[in-house]
């Protein structure tokens, strides 16, 4: 029995050290790693927790609004609710969706479906840019999970009037298309930021303390303030609609510039769109017409080329000239007059716009006077009015220019403008003879409504004719136009109008033609 015993000491003796030693190692290895943690891991360990106790909290700038010349807010601001999840914290999807669609006026599996993409974030949207009512219902469930935050929407209190002009601001408030994509880098100004302690939980991490270090106040955009007047918009666009309406047209563009500056008044166009809703609208119908569509300008385009005849003495202003009875043979080329006439004055040939008489005159220019004046008016090249997608129109080079154009483009064919080119280069034969850089904005503001740039002063591109043929042409010529000729229905009771009727065939978009029974109609005046 003592033997016995005493073997068992032993082994509990044995078992004892084996434990002894196991522990010392223990220890050990906890002692080693406690040194590693402190200086191996402790800068990374020291940044994981700093990165999960601390961030920062955006701070959104306010975008910048659009005034038109007169003040008036044409595109502004306003906060609107956004709903969103935190898709970590879902735990039944279905249910949730299900709850959420009635508030949130959206299919349940639409919602499911947002959750499920994203499970593995911590946000997601849900519905953006809501209205009080359904942040209401949301609310009204409590379901954990889901919040919601104020999101600046873009707000049009004009709608439509200056859709195409103004562009449109996307759902995260970046300036997508026009003067919104423009000036987007003036308007949206710079975000803030606040340093913040976080709760540093895995589910629903949020901040619990604003830091007074690490703060960055936001810098709201500035404005900008526009030559357009919305009455004059208003005008424009009343008449312009009614005239479509009224001739079943496709469509139109009205435009109304100050000659002295070049300052746009009005930039309207049928049909138009409001930015507000721009989803609505396929992005080709939300082109601004105005300076990206050509055309061919039929006998609008004369009184340019009328007055580079008179310039370069190809014709003498009281002289007249013979126009066949309406019907003339230009080597093969057989031109008509929709009303025959026998002789004409230079003044007649423009006022009753005879194709033989500018026939005749073109090739007393020759190609190489008609191009010149052709360029100095501006055409073919962009007007520099600074809209996106500006078009340059289309002006052949000289070499390529035949006998063909010689008589052509007196007539306005073979040659395509866009409306704001072709206002631009009549507002320089009104007001004596100077080619002006259109524009849009008069000037650009800071946030407080401190003028940063100013844009009144008016920028001279060249002088397209001298004073005195410009003068003339203005007084007499084209204000016979609408005494004597087809510009009798713009004439105005207490005022004396100057301008040119145009009808031109539609050109097809491969250059192969003309589409039969397609025009476009235009007048410009002053």
């Amino acid at each position: 029995m003592e033997a016995r015993y005493a073997g068992q000491g032993r082994g509990m003796t044995i078992v004892g050290g084996t434990i002894l030693v196991g522990l010392c190692f223990f220890f050990a290895f906890l002692v080693n790693r406690l040194v590693e943690i402190n200086t191996d891991l402790s800068p990374t360990l020291h940044a994981r927790v700093v990165s999960q106790r601390t961030g920062q909290t955006v701070v959104p700038a306010r975008r910048g609004s659009i005034l038109d010349t007169a003040g008036r807010i044409v595109s502004g601001t306003r906060q609107r609710p956004s709903v969103f999840a935190d898709p970590s914290m879902i735990k039944d999807v279905v249910a949730t969706a299900r709850r959420l669609g009635d508030a949130l006026h959206l299919p349940a599996g639409q919602i499911e479906q947002t959750l499920r993409q994203n499970k593995s974030k911590r946000f997601c949207w849900l519905a953006r840019k809501t209205d009080a009512s359904v942040v209401e219902a949301v609310q009204a469930l409590k379901i954990a999970g889901i919040g919601m935050r104020d999101e600046s929407q873009r707000h049009y209190p004009m709608g439509a009037l200056f859709g195409p002009t103004l562009g449109i601001v996307g759902v995260d408030g970046n300036g997508l298309e026009g003067l919104e994509l423009l000036y987007d880098r003036h308007l949206s100004g710079l975000d803030g930021r606040h340093a913040a302690i976080y709760n540093g939980r895995k589910r629903n991490r949020k901040p619990i303390w604003r830091q007074g270090g690490g703060c960055a106040l936001p810098v709201d955009g500035g404005h900008i303030v526009l030559t357009l007047d919305s009455v004059i918009q208003e005008i424009a666009a009343r008449h312009l609609r009614r005239a479509v309406d009224e001739f079943d047209a496709e469509g139109g563009v009205a435009l109304v510039m100050e000659p002295a500056t070049g300052a746009l008044l009005a930039v309207s166009q049928v049909p138009t769109f409001d930015p507000g809703a721009y989803q609505e609208t396929a992005r080709v119908d939300r082109r601004n017409r105005a300076v990206c569509d050509v055309f061919e300008p039929g006998s609008t385009f004369k009184p340019y080329i009328a007055s580079g005849a008179l310039w370069s003495g190809a014709v003498d202003p009281d002289e007249e000239i013979f126009c066949h009875n309406g019907l003339h043979y230009f080597g093969r080329r057989r031109m008509r007059d929709t009303t025959p006439r026998g002789n004409l004055t230079f003044a007649g040939i423009v006022a009753k716009s005879s194709n033989i008489g500018m026939g005749i005159i073109g090739e007393r220019m020759g190609n190489e006077a008609i191009h010149r004046i052709v360029r100095a008016f501006g055409f073919g090249t962009p007007t520099g009015v600074g809209f996106p997608g500006e078009a340059t129109g289309l002006v052949r080079p000289l070499k390529k220019w035949n006998a063909y154009s010689t008589t052509s483009v007196p007539i306005g064919q073979e040659i395509a403008v866009t409306p704001i080119q072709l206002i631009t280069a009549f507002s320089a034969i009104v007001n004596g003879g100077t080619l002006h850089r259109p524009h849009l904005v008069k000037a650009l503001l800071d946030a407080d409504g401190q003028t940063v740039r100013s844009f009144d002063t008016p920028e001279v591109v060249r002088r397209a004719l001298p004073t005195e043929i410009a003068h003339y042409m203005t007084r007499e010529i084209l204000v016979a136009v609408v005494k004597e000729g087809g510009g009798k229905p713009a004439a105005l009771a207490d005022w004396q109008m100057a301008g040119k009727t145009g009808t031109a065939q539609v050109a097809y978009a491969d250059g192969g033609g003309y589409e039969p029974g397609a025009y476009d109609g235009s007048f410009i005046g002053a």
